[in-house]
């Protein structure tokens, strides 16, 4: 097991996450350096808190998982995850030419952005059929074509995932990500029929949420268990599989609407959820750079 540490311990960046609080609620924060885990908790908030689009590094790890036994080919079309039943009559045709690597670069060929699953009118919108909804879209390009950023996308690869491992995608992350990283406190938002979200909706602790990056830091490798192969974290980062670059300096990262992050570099990682305005842009950025200069220094 990692040791654990109070984040006052690495002052520099205990620092940068107290100023943020002065800013805007902060409810949590971890680092994860050399098996070591250090957090930071406001004692008035709740423990798991909603990692917003930080959900979609998680979901890439399950399709991650399911790629490296064979189960999941990334180049396979979409459509060949579902029965005929599953898809509507009337769907656009260039739906069967998107692939598994679309669909997590943000590249299935649309244009408008279907829906936010933290939009309570959105949900309204789409009804009970999800994944129904999301096929009836109009593809306006070609698949690969045109980036266009949405939370369908990771809806479409939880029903993937889904599919591919014969069990509910937040049963499968459980088994293979939440049990073998010890996570304690966990939940997901699901669609009326009981699939996970995917765009969104993971509650976790930043202790925890903080792993799944250490776990890209240091191969797919977490505390002498491999997640992952060290072939899919290399693909992930080279690919964009909902992990950019910050600026140049070697950090990896996932952002989340309201001010959620997660970033990892060097044997590091480090994951915080708050709550700002405009998606927490300028907090993000702050954070982010504190990090890649306490693990530049050290």
């Amino acid at each position: 097991m990692l040791t654990k540490k109070s984040l006052q311990e690495i002052p520099f960046l205990y620092d940068a996450v107290m100023r943020e609080c002065e800013i805007d609620p902060m409810y949590d924060a971890a680092l994860i350096k050399n098996d070591t885990i250090y957090y930071w908790h406001y004692k008035n908030s709740n423990n798991a808190n909603n990692g917003h689009s930080t959900t979609k590094l998680f979901i890439d790890s399950c399709v991650g998982i399911l790629y490296d036994r064979g189960l999941v080919d990334i180049k396979a079309p979409v459509t060949s995850f579902f029965t005929e039943g599953e898809l509507p009559e009337s769907m656009d045709p260039k739906w069967n030419s998107v692939t598994v690597h679309d669909a997590m670069r943000h590249r299935m060929g649309i244009e408008e952005v279907p829906y936010g699953v933290d939009c309570d009118e959105d949900i309204e919108k789409i009804g009970d059929d999800f994944l129904g909804y999301v096929f009836s879209l109009e593809l306006k390009y070609k698949p690969d074509e045109h980036y266009r950023y949405s939370d369908a996308a990771y809806y479409l690869l939880s029903r993937i995932i889904s599919s591919a491992s014969g069990e509910k995608c937040q049963d499968f992350m459980f088994c293979n990500i939440f049990k073998p990283l010890s996570f304690r406190q966990w939940a997901t938002a699901v669609c009326p029929a009981g699939y996970m979200i995917g765009g969104g909706g993971l509650f976790t602790r930043a202790d925890d949420m903080a792993k799944l990056p250490y776990v890209y830091a240091n191969g797919g490798v977490y505390d002498g268990k491999r997640i992952l192969s060290e072939e899919w974290t290399k693909l992930a980062i080279e690919n964009h599989y909902a992990l950019d670059e910050h600026g140049n300096t070697g950090s990896y990262y996932k952002t989340g609407a309201m001010g959620q992050g997660v970033i990892f570099k060097n044997n590091a990682s480090f994951a915080w959820h708050g709550c700002s305005p405009d998606d927490g842009g300028n907090r993000t950025t702050r954070l982010f750079d504190a990090f890649s200069d306490y693990v530049s220094e050290v």
